[in-house]
């Protein structure tokens, strides 16, 4: 860190780990950080480095509470982070350096300097192929796998692998690490957690919705038809089925007449941003099932029971 802030900067810099601080301090600051007093040109400043990875709420907290109890401006050091923290803490003029990276130092004037630096292109929201890339990831609990790897598991250019990696970086979708110089996704032990975490991130696949006065009698399964598949419930009278937007013309949906609200529906095609075939039996794949729901249909309770159980031998306790 020393030595990147002097190449930098183009000033000496002093470092020395300030031991006197820890003792004004909580305890747990000890175990989280080193607490360093930095000297530049005369000018005093504090430091702290987290010894592992720790969240915005906590840094932005324990930064804080420094400054206050030091007197001095207070910068954050950092081994890496994700692009979400980056611009969090940039957007509130919250000081920080990014070992071999970037340096963000306010408060002597020095607003930005990028080295090695990847610029992350603005997500608003997540594609289809990431949330595909990220269910599938889930479900095969990913563990060390490269872009290189995503791209032949989803049968798609390593370019487009790097842009789901990209999207989950800027999302802050924390299943990103890194095995030397490459980004890899790492699924944690607790699926269920992690879906709890991911699940406002993303977006129902469904594209639109046609109600039809004909059993088409498709091939893919999807929402409560998917749903009744998976667990003990009772299918609707009619059959829900899915259809990719590439599969749309050759099926010929679009040409079938719409049931109106007096008329027998004969099925339900849901046109999909796409389609995991999630046990090889034209099955949309459980989660996606979820975000497929309509809220109408979530509010039932035999639906909310069946998603339970689904969950729970499809993915949480499946290996």
């Amino acid at each position: 860190m020393k030595e990147f802030l002097e190449k930098s900067l183009q000033q000496n810099v002093i470092m020395t780990e300030n031991k006197e601080v820890y003792k004004k301090l909580p305890l747990a600051y000890r175990g989280r950080y080193n607490i360093f007093t930095v000297e530049m040109n005369g000018v005093l400043w504090m430091a702290i480095h987290p010894k592992e990875d720790v969240g915005l709420v906590m840094l932005r907290r324990d930064r804080a509470g420094v400054e206050k109890m030091t007197g001095l401006n207070c910068a954050i050091f950092l081994d890496r982070t994700t692009f979400y923290i980056k611009e969090k803490l940039m957007e509130e003029g919250i000081p920080f350096v990014i070992d071999g990276k970037q340096v963000f130092l306010p408060f002597i004037g020095y607003l930005l300097s990028k080295e090695n630096e990847r610029e992350l292109p603005p997500v608003h929201l997540i594609s289809f192929l990431t949330q595909k890339m990220l269910l599938i990831a889930i479900y095969e609990r990913w563990n060390e796998v490269r872009v290189s790897d995503a791209a032949k598991r989803l049968e798609v250019s390593t370019k487009s692998a790097s842009r789901c990696f990209d999207e989950l970086e800027y999302l802050n979708v924390k299943v990103l690490g890194m095995k030397g110089k490459s980004r890899v996704i790492n699924i944690p032990d607790d699926r269920e957690q992690l879906w709890q975490q991911i699940e406002s991130v993303l977006r129902n696949p469904v594209i639109r919705r046609f109600i039809l006065r004909k059993d088409m009698k498709l091939e893919k399964k999807a929402g409560i038809s998917a749903l009744c598949e998976y667990s003990l419930l009772s299918d609707n009278a009619y059959p829900t089925y899915a259809v990719t937007k590439k599969e749309l013309k050759a099926s010929g949906v679009k040409e079938e007449k719409q049931a109106s609200e007096l008329e027998e529906i004969g099925c339900v095609v849901l046109e999909v941003g796409y389609f995991t075939d999630f046990l090889g039996k034209g099955l949309q794949d459980p989660l996606s099932v979820v975000l497929s729901l309509t809220e109408e249909e979530q509010e039932e309770e035999r639906v909310d029971i069946s998603i339970n159980e689904m969950l729970e031998e499809y993915v949480w306790s499946r290996d």
